[in-house]
């Protein structure tokens, strides 16, 4: 196999896992919000991974789009988890 296709599928990789990623974050989060648990420390290391790997893939040209859907998936998660904080501590501010 040659080095550039090599390196051309390896960024491909990391661009499709950062997107993977995100979606099953984005999942997961949701169902522990209607099962009503709270969302464990794991999701942050999955949305640390989904933009470090969303990062990784920008460097190659083929691989941008899905770097960029990875950082924005990112992104959507931690501004919606944010905002399920604010809203939770507006509702109830000394539990």
């Amino acid at each position: 196999m040659e080095l550039g296709t090599l390196k051309q599928t390896i960024f491909n990789v990391f661009g499709w896992a950062s997107v993977s990623m995100g979606l099953w974050t984005l999942i997961m989060v949701n169902s522990w919000i209607i099962i009503g648990y709270g969302a464990p420390s794991t999701s942050k290391n999955f949305i640390t991974l989904t933009i470090v790997f969303g990062f990784i893939a920008i460097l190659s040209r083929p691989s941008r789009s899905l770097g960029k859907w990875g950082i924005f998936i990112g992104g959507y998660l931690i501004l919606f988890m944010t905002v399920l904080f604010f809203v939770g501590w507006i509702i109830t501010p000394f539990p």
